[in-house]
């Protein structure tokens, strides 16, 4: 067919050969323009890349994760559903795997694997389906002093128990038969927790309970024998060093909250000075302490480990207390020559943690083991709040009928509870005498309302000595705010009421009495504030105002005829 062409005189090996070579360079060509198109392409990206400092992401594959959860057994119904169909349909969602396996009686393991994002994205459903669990209620009926506790100190307590259990708890102090309702508000879990937190509270309230019963058992009176030379300092609480202690600062702190507080009177030398114990763990561990320390210090060895050689005002020493033979703590208020020895001395102690004050000899303290200085100083020093004595002309000296009736409205160092409520303060008196100089400044003297929590009738004592007439209404309007102000929940808008509607006259001891009192016993107390009043005058007269004599200075015929009575400070061991 090519015979008639060109190409018919070539031979036919050469055309095929011909024919090869042209498709053989074609080929390469496109091969070579191919490669060339393909670098100049790629150099361009990298150029690209190197512009904007970007490197090419490497794509690596994603590993599978597994999760483990640990659910309650409670809430694994929620997370199945009905045919585990809540389980399927997360799976699907998410693509992620979840298997549940027992751990314990109470718990499963929830096992969820796949990619990150997925576990992750599961979880949060299952999470969610958990949270759905049904609204629990729960009311508890708790006593008033729990109640108090949980809201104490800005409802720190009561805020943690919310915190710990993710429960919602309200507090209504008007609850059923005198105590607080509790209401907790949360899934079955969260009540639970709750629940429990509150009965450990309980429980610790109730133990409290026990001491504090165990306490007044225990406890003997502290009197001291009448004949006892011991005259103790009237100034011993302004001289001491002690006077800024927890306690205080524990009382004080309940009158920005609002709250009564438990106490013991332990010590009085007048409605306007008196001293109180506060009423808690603590007053167990104090009756604890001096059983140690009588025990320990009335062993002849051991007190020869601790002779004070150098005594010296403001020291905390173990003192021997003569009436009860018990060492207690105490500080050196003062150190004076004895008057009918003048080559020996007589030191004046202030017991810290029971207010009253003693005369005694350097034989009978010993220095103080310091692990006894752990425990806090228990007394605290107050006044009774809206009330003044019923001496016009001198409104802080107290005559003794008043005194006595204020030990016994309170039973002094009797460890009778008694309610105070702190209504005020005052600053501390600040001395002039080489003594006092040593008192710390700056330690305000709470002013309280006392009760008495008896028979279940909360009676303000500082209402009962206005209307029995030991005492004076600070201003008009003290009987109104007095009763109004009782820590009884129940009685106050009762009383406030009938305040209100039936406004009473503030009583003085010449007033008529228009409340329930027997007209003959007002007269009765009238004649002995009048004779109080003479026997005070006739006392000023004759320059016999043992008010202002000083300790140091009483005579013998002093001491025998009782003259120093007046600067004694009566306590619970009567060794003021």
């Amino acid at each position: 067919m090519l015979r008639n062409t060109p190409f018919g005189a070539t031979p036919t090996y050469k055309l095929l050969l011909g024919l090869g070579l042209c498709s053989l360079g074609g080929a390469m060509l496109y091969a070579y323009f191919k490669t060339r198109d393909d670098d100049e392409e790629t150099d361009s990206n990298d150029r690209r890349q190197q512009i904007s400092g970007q490197e090419a992401p490497a794509q690596k594959p994603q590993k599978e994760v597994c999760l483990k959860i640990i659910v309650d057994n409670e809430h694994v119904p929620l997370i199945m559903g009905r045919g585990g169909s809540n389980i399927k349909l997360i799976e699907e969602k998410t693509q992620a795997k979840i298997r549940l396996r027992d751990k314990d009686n109470g718990h499963k393991f929830c096992d969820i694997s796949g990619l990150p994002d997925a576990v992750k994205a599961a979880r949060v459903l299952l999470i969610k389906e958990i949270e759905r669990a049904p609204m629990v209620k729960l009311e508890l009926q708790v006593p008033q002093r729990l109640a108090s506790k949980l809201n104490g100190r800005g409802g720190e307590l009561i805020q943690e128990i919310r915190s710990s259990s993710l429960a919602k708890l309200n507090i209504d102090p008007n609850g059923r038969n005198g105590k607080a309702k509790i209401t907790i508000v949360g899934n079955q879990k969260q009540v639970n927790i709750a629940r429990k937190l509150l009965d450990d509270q309980i429980e610790e309230d109730e133990e409290l309970l026990r001491s504090m019963e165990e306490v007044e058992q225990r406890r003997e009176p502290r009197r001291s024998p009448t004949n006892s030379i011991a005259s103790s300092s009237l100034y011993s609480s302004q001289t001491s060093l002690s006077s800024h202690t927890q306690p205080r600062d524990k009382l004080m702190a309940a009158k920005g909250e609002g709250k009564p507080m438990e106490v013991y009177v332990s010590a009085v030398a007048s409605p306007t000075k008196f001293w109180v114990q506060l009423i808690g763990p603590q007053s167990k561990k104090l009756d604890n302490m001096v059983q140690e320390m009588t025990s320990y210090y009335s062993s002849a060895e051991n007190r020869a480990k601790h002779v004070l050689t150098a005594p010296y005002v403001g020291q905390i020493v173990a003192a021997v207390f003569k009436f009860d033979e018990k060492w207690y703590r105490a500080e050196i208020v003062d150190i004076m020559p004895n008057q009918y020895n003048p080559k020996e001395q007589v030191i004046d102690l202030y017991f810290v943690d029971y207010g009253d004050s003693e005369y005694i000899s350097p034989a009978d303290i010993c220095e103080l083991r310091t692990d006894f200085l752990t425990l806090r100083f228990q007394a605290v020093e107050c006044f009774l709040a809206n009330v003044k004595s019923t001496i016009q002309t001198e409104p802080i000296t107290w005559p003794k009928s008043s005194i006595a009736k204020f030990e016994d409205l309170t039973e002094v160092a009797h460890w009778r509870k008694l309610i105070a409520r702190v209504v005020t303060y005052k600053e501390r008196p600040k001395s002039t005498t080489a003594v006092n100089s040593a008192a710390k400044e700056g330690t305000p003297l709470p002013g309280v309302e006392l009760f008495d929590p008896a028979d279940n009738a909360e009676l303000n004592i500082g209402d009962l000595m206005i209307t029995q007439g030991f005492a004076l209404p600070l201003d008009d309007s003290y009987p109104l705010r007095s009763r109004s102000s009782t820590p009884s929940t129940n009685s106050d808008s009762t009383i406030e009421e009938l305040c209100v509607s039936n406004p009473v006259t503030p009583l003085t001891p010449h007033s008529p009495m228009s409340m329930s009192i027997d007209v003959d016993s007002i007269t009765q107390a009238e004649d002995e504030h009048l004779a109080q009043q003479l026997q005070h005058l006739q006392h000023k007269l004759n320059g016999n105002n043992i008010g202002t004599t000083n300790p140091n200075k009483l005579t013998a015929t002093d001491l025998e005829n009782g003259n120093n009575h007046d600067v004694s400070t009566t306590n619970g061991s009567g060794t003021h």
